[in-house]
């Protein structure tokens, strides 16, 4: 039998909750987890999502799909961008400290669900989530594999330079 978590709510970092859905087999002993992080203008309910995590917990794999905080979703409305300020605030940094919010609830409320291997992380993440789950795994010993679909190659070659970098500085923001 699959225990279904859909639009849980873990405190995030930066004062926003992370939005989560969390997909597992209950009969199953030690399943290692699978975490998920949406893609640019991305969020955890997008396209296939959500039967990536009903398939990969009928195999006996965890699927936990999450939204950014500053994704321009909201708790109450996860599935579009309504709040464009949020959004508009979005950056890597603040991505890779909702990851690390997100890896550090698991292992710490999760620990002692028999169902779950909080030792076997596997993070998976999609375009610009995939390559924040590839800088999250060089910085975390936790995570034992990564999984990218479609993941930011070279995020240097699509980094302002010269002139549009001063231009941002200056300002504030960046389109």
């Amino acid at each position: 039998m699959i225990s279904t978590i859909i639009n849980g709510k873990i405190p995030g970092p930066n004062g926003r909750p992370i939005v989560y859905d969390f997909f597992f087999e209950l009969n199953r002993s030690k399943a290692p987890i699978v975490i998920f992080c949406h893609g640019y203008k991305g969020y955890k309910d997008w396209g296939a999502w959500t039967l990536f995590a009903k398939d990969f917990a009928s195999q006996g794999i965890a699927f936990f799909k999450f939204n950014f905080s500053y994704n321009g979703g909201t708790a109450e409305n996860p599935i579009d961008f309504p709040d464009l300020e949020a959004f508009g605030q979005n950056n890597y940094t603040k991505e890779l400290q909702d990851l690390e919010c997100v890896i550090n609830w698991l292992t710490t409320h999760q620990s002692t669900n028999p169902a779950l291997d909080i030792n076997t992380l596997i993070l998976m993440g999609h375009s610009r989530g995939g390559g924040i789950v590839l800088i999250k795994a060089s910085e975390d010993s936790r995570i034992r594999k990564v999984i990218t679909l479609a993941g930011v190659s070279d995020y240097k070659s699509r980094f302002p330079e010269k002139q549009a970098l001063k231009a941002w500085a200056s300002s504030g923001f960046f389109f």
